[in-house]
C-alpha cells in the first residue's frame, strides 16, 4: 500500500527525516514509535508533502508521490489527522464529519457508533469542544475519509482511558478490512498491544521494523525503556 525508500525530509534546510526505507501493507496497523523529536511527525508530513521532501521516492497503491501534493494522497484514499487534529473550528461537528465522508465508501465501522458526541453535539461549533472531544472528531474525520489508509499522529491525545480502548478496536476493525493503518503515539506498550508491526525512529532513521512479538518487545524496552 505505501512504500518509502530512501526518503528524507524536513523543513527549508533543517534535514530532519534522514534516508527512511519503510513498507505499509493493507489490512496492517503499524506503530511508529519513538521519543520526543525523533521525527515521527516529520515523516507524516513529509509523507503527505506537509514537509519538504529532500530525498527518496513514495509509492501509494500503485502511484508515485511527486512532492508536495497532499491533494493527490487525499484523492488516492490516505487520510491523515495531524497533532493538531485536523478540524473545522467554524464549522459544526456535522459539518466536519459531512465534508470527511467518501462518496461511495463504507467504512468498516461508523464512527457515530464509536464516538456518541457526533450526534451529541453535532450542531456545536468544533472550535468549542473540549481536547478530548475534538481527538474524537479528528479520528472519526480520518476514518470516513481513508477508504485505504488512515494515519493518526499522536492517538492517545485528551482521550480517556476508556475511549482508547474503543478507539484501537475500531481502528483494528478498519485494517481487516484491507485499510492500512499507521498509529503515532507515545504510549507504545499500549500499542503493541493492538499493532502488528513496530517501526522505531532514532534522531530521524528507523532503527527497528519488526512484527510484534517476544523479540520485538525486548529490543524495544531496550530503545524505549517502555514499562
Amino acid at each position: 500500500m505505501l512504500t518509502l525508500t530512501g526518503m528524507s525530509g524536513g523543513y527549508g534546510q533543517a534535514n530532519v527525516v534522514r534516508g527512511v526505507t519503510a513498507q505499509v501493507a493493507g489490512g496492517e496497523v503499524v506503530a511508529l514509535l519513538g521519543r520526543n523529536g525523533t521525527g515521527k511527525t516529520t515523516l507524516l508530513r513529509t509523507i503527505f508533502g506537509l514537509a519538504d521532501r529532500q530525498g527518496g521516492e513514495i509509492v501509494f497503491d500503485g502511484h508515485a508521490v511527486p512532492p508536495g501534493r497532499p491533494d493527490l494522497l487525499a484523492r488516492w484514499g490516505a487520510a491523515l489527522m495531524p497533532e493538531n487534529r485536523g478540524v473545522f473550528p467554524s464549522l459544526t461537528v456535522a459539518e466536519n464529519v459531512r465534508l470527511a465522508t467518501r462518496k461511495g465508501f463504507v467504512p468498516a465501522i461508523d464512527p457515530r457508533d464509536l464516538f456518541p458526541l457526533l450526534a451529541e453535539r453535532a450542531g456545536q461549533p468544533a472550535g468549542t469542544l473540549s481536547g478530548g472531544q475534538k481527538q474524537q472528531l479528528g479520528v472519526a474525520r480520518a476514518i470516513l475519509a481513508g477508504r485505504r489508509m488512515v494515519v493518526i499522529d499522536e492517538l492517545t491525545q485528551g482521550l480517556q482511558p476508556s475511549v482508547v480502548t474503543e478507539v484501537l478496536a475500531g481502528l483494528a476493525a478498519v485494517a481487516a478490512a484491507g485499510v492500512a493503518v499507521i498509529v503515532v503515539d507515545q504510549h507504545a506498550g499500549l500499542m503493541l498491544g493492538w499493532c502488528h508491526r513496530a517501526v522505531v525512529m532514532e534522531a530521524g532513521r528507523v532503527v527497528l521494523d519488526a512484527p510484534v512479538g517476544p523479540e520485538t518487545r525486548r529490543q524495544l524496552d531496550e530503545l524505549l525503556m517502555v514499562r
